[in-house]
């Protein structure tokens, strides 16, 4: 007889085996919200659980980013655990499923001292989940100038809203444009997202699509559908079916320490049609607004796993870009 240990989730449930427990890790989707630090503490650390299941925190990892002044959490991070207490320690750490702007209190360390802070919440099925205290809107944004600093995240995958990341091509077009008040055309559209997890790359997969919902429509049947299409395609005239495959994919490395790397990110296109590994492009031809959601669908840790996005809300017509009326 073969005696082993019993694993069980944040509510008691036992955990049957490995595959078992790595499926519950990739679900997990606990989404950072803010971190606080009120006069004489605690840190305050804010999530939502997006997730199915319960989700508990085993260490926090907190990293002093700059190179000068305090040399607190520096050069290697401070490891805080639950109690039993230390001088420095964690509660709270057990988030249900559908929490929203739970708090997690860190015990015993001042981050107010005017460096900034990288705070790392390591589950105990082994996902790390980051912010920045004092808290970075727009930490994970590398396109600079105005614009806006719009972003959503879901899993590891951080997907933006600004007008430098939702672009479209028409016809022969070959520098992007914003695509919140486009032409009416067969388009190509473009989105940028980057991977913030940094433990793992993520590759995306051919059945990733966004589907497009004009106002004026009465059924089903009117939604336009476009699948991702291979990073090398341009525009209407010159696009190429998506291929998953070693050098034809979109695969976003995992980010650092201090948030995405420029290989973190990607600009995805989308147009394929009419289903997914076809090229093409969407066909927005009528006069009209437009509501949006992305069904991301990709590999992480070698786990398939996907969320569906409500996304943009924009318009097609012919006094582009001129949409205020």
């Amino acid at each position: 007889m073969l005696w082993g240990f019993i694993q069980y989730d944040a509510y008691n449930h036992v955990i049957t085996s490995m595959s078992q427990r790595d499926q519950q890790a990739t679900s997990e989707n606990l989404v950072p919200v803010n971190a606080t630090y009120p006069t004489g503490g605690p840190l305050n650390v804010i999530v939502n659980n997006l997730g199915g299941s319960a989700v508990s925190i085993a260490t926090i990892y907190i990293w002093n980013t700059n190179t000068t002044g305090s040399t607190q959490c520096r050069p290697t991070p401070c490891i805080i655990y639950p109690p039993p207490p230390a001088f420095t320690y964690f509660t709270n750490g057990n988030i249900p499923p559908g929490a929203v702007n739970f708090v997690i209190h860190v015990q015993g360390i001042n981050v107010k001292d005017g460096s900034s802070y990288r705070i790392t919440l390591a589950t105990t099925r082994g996902r790390e989940f980051s912010m920045y205290f004092p808290w970075r809107f727009n930490s994970l944004i590398i396109n600079g100038g105005n614009g806006g600093n719009f972003v959503t995240n879901v899993g590891p995958l951080a997907v933006y809203f600004d007008f430098k990341s939702f672009n479209y091509t028409q016809g022969t077009q070959t520098t992007s444009s914003p695509a919140f008040c486009m032409p009416p055309a067969n388009s190509v559209v473009y989105v940028r997202i980057a991977n913030t997890a940094t433990d793992g790359n993520v590759t995306l997969l051919s059945s990733t699509m966004m589907e497009m919902q004009p106002y004026s429509a009465n059924g089903f049947g009117q939604f336009v559908r476009a699948w991702i299409l291979s990073p090398t395609s341009v525009n209407p005239s010159t696009n190429f079916a998506y291929v998953y495959a070693p050098g034809s994919w979109y695969s976003l490395a995992a980010a650092g320490v201090n948030g995405p790397t420029p290989q973190s990110f990607a600009i995805v296109k989308f147009g394929g049609t009419p289903t997914q590994n076809s090229a093409g492009s969407a066909s927005l031809s009528r006069t009209d607004n437009w509501l949006t959601f992305i069904g991301i669908y990709y590999v992480y840790k070698g786990q398939a796993q996907g969320e569906t996005i409500p996304f943009m809300d924009f318009q097609t017509n012919p006094s582009a870009p001129n949409c205020i009326s």
